[in-house]
């Protein structure tokens, strides 16, 4: 599924800020309704996955802004991801990202699995090239059939569609090679993680 995914970034582009279900064969369903969206795909497919089409259309992504890079290679390192809150379920792609402390989900993302700001919960601000707003929360998550829970930066502004997989205890739990050359990310589970 993800080979497709990668092989077809550009085809989905006109999609952005809108969730695609997909499999290896393509695009089964779109819209921004991410629950009607998991519905119809359910009704079409056995096996699919989630992409949040982000609006942007950079390489290298450091939250809400891109750059184009010099090398032609165009993959992006994908992995799939399901990701739980009581009683919503996201069978997603994260995109994996070695230099992020924390994994990071939108505000869309967040608000669809069902997060709500506590009142009078205060903001973090995050510095990148700028700065970006975030709450932490602990989200339920299994990658390839290994469950577990870790923090994740919700983003409270809606410039920023982007899922990202951090270091944050993924990392703990994993073994992670990167193949770039054969656009392929290997997780490996590390005995006695739990």
């Amino acid at each position: 599924m993800l080979k497709w995914l990668n092989r077809n970034e550009q085809q989905i582009q006109q999609y952005a800020h809108e969730y695609v279900a997909y499999n290896a064969n393509g695009i089964i369903v779109h819209g921004e309704n991410m629950s009607q969206v998991l519905q119809l795909a359910a009704e079409e497919a056995d096996i699919f996955s989630i992409y949040l089409v982000p609006g942007f259309t950079g390489y290298i992504v450091i939250l809400p802004i891109s750059f184009r890079t010099v090398s032609r290679h165009e993959w992006l390192p994908k992995y799939q991801v399901t990701l739980k809150h009581k009683e919503v379920v996201i069978p997603g792609t994260m995109i994996v990202d070695s230099g992020a402390d924390f994994s990071v989900i939108s505000l869309k993302n967040g608000l669809d699995l069902g997060y709500r700001l506590a009142d009078g919960e205060e903001l973090l601000v995050a510095q990148t090239l700028g700065s970006v707003e975030y709450v932490l929360r602990r989200v339920e998550m299994a990658i390839d059939g290994y469950s577990f829970t870790a923090p994740f930066a919700w983003l409270q502004n809606n410039k920023t569609d982007v899922m990202l997989l951090g270091r944050e205890v993924v990392f703990d739990k994993f073994n992670i090679e990167f193949r770039q050359a054969e656009e392929e990310i290997i997780f490996t589970w590390r005995e006695g993680s739990q």
